[in-house]
């Protein structure tokens, strides 16, 4: 009881000469400032994702034009993308555009661009994601038939087309790059992709067609304008950046 006294009062006397209270926890908390800078706030990674993506259907060369598209993430899952697809230097257009063989068959010439966009939905599996979206596009084209020939004619086209886009999303960066420290390879470490997928819908062209000279065959009294549907689809194999 002796023992148990004199250390009390030792305690007691020390925490004295301290200036603080015996058994308080005030001295053991660390003292942090009232107001921290907004920009040494500590980010947290489930508050952020990359908002922007850009990537390219290379794969459109030999079918209906290569494709260039940007997205803007509004969420993880949502998504915005806008294209421009190059339909003049697809390989495969001028299928789309075969008249009957007494008017000239494939055409001689063409040109022509698209531009399009729409809502992409993506479904997260780890690292890579599938994907799933409605495409609508804007088509316009010039096509020259019998070129040089006294009976040479064109076509104008305008195509509104809606399609489907679905596919899968997958993030090779991370296993290209799998150790690397410097900035740029952890760049592209976290935002390569690359696209697998298909395009698959309809197209509504609205044309007018004409001779280029009007008077090669005034005999001729077919209807020089009118609208049709066709099926349209594409494959997509697209590399890509998320940033």
């Amino acid at each position: 009881m002796k023992r148990f006294l004199i250390l009390l009062v030792l305690v007691s006397a020390a925490a004295v000469v301290r200036g603080e209270e015996p058994l308080s926890s005030e001295g053991l908390q660390k003292k942090y400032p009232a107001n921290v800078n907004k920009n040494q706030r500590p980010k947290s990674l489930a508050a952020s994702w990359p908002r922007w993506a850009v990537h390219s259907n290379l794969l459109g060369f030999v079918q209906f034009g290569p494709v260039v598209t940007a997205e803007y993430n509004i969420t993880r899952q949502l998504t915005l993308s806008a294209h421009t697809r190059f339909s003049s230097v697809g390989a495969l257009t001028p299928i789309l555009h075969q008249a009957e063989a007494d008017n000239g068959g494939r055409p001689d010439n063409f040109s022509g661009i698209a531009f399009g966009g729409g809502p992409l939905w993506f479904f997260k599996f780890r690292k890579d994601k599938a994907y799933v979206g409605l495409i609508g596009e804007y088509e316009m084209s010039d096509v020259l038939y019998l070129e040089d020939y006294v009976n040479e004619w064109n076509q104008d086209n305008r195509k509104i087309i809606a399609m489907v886009n679905a596919g899968y999303r997958f993030m090779f960066g991370q296993k290209l790059i799998p150790a690397s420290s410097r900035k740029g390879d952890l760049f592209l470490r976290d935002g390569l992709f690359l696209n697998a997928g298909v395009y698959v819908g309809a197209e509504r062209n609205q044309y007018r067609w004409a001779y280029t000279d009007p008077e090669a065959d005034g005999s001729d009294t077919s209807p020089r304008e009118g609208k049709e549907i066709k099926p349209f689809g594409m494959f997509e194999l697209s590399l890509g950046l998320e940033f």
